[in-house]
Order: C-alpha cells, then sequence, then structure tokens
C-alpha cells in the first residue's frame, strides 16, 4: 500500500520509500526517518510493489 514518502537521513543512503510493504523502508529506525523525498530516488523494492 503506498504511503506518503519517506527517506532516511543516514549517508550513504540514496533513496526515498512510498510503500508500507518494504522492507528496507521498514527497517529505518524512526529517528532517521524523515518526511519526503529528500531529493532521492525512488527505491527499487518499492518500485517492484507498485506493480
Amino acid at each position: 500500500m503506498k504511503v506518503l514518502p519517506y527517506y532516511s537521513i543516514q549517508p550513504k543512503i540514496e533513496v526515498y520509500h512510498n510503500s508500507n510493504k518494504c522492507t528496507e523502508g521498514n527497517n529505518i529506525e524512526n529517528r532517521n526517518r524523515r518526511s519526503g523525498t529528500g531529493g532521492k530516488r525512488l527505491c527499487d523494492h518499492c518500485k517492484r510493489l507498485e506493480k
């Protein structure tokens, strides 16, 4: 299911997420999670979940 975009502020993580079923996105700790895209590209796993 699509959710509002979010991303990690951790260095070297260059993607944002928009699915609540994305395991990568779900592993982001709350203290490192920010709303929006952060100017990053969509996560490949989230892309696959959209189809």
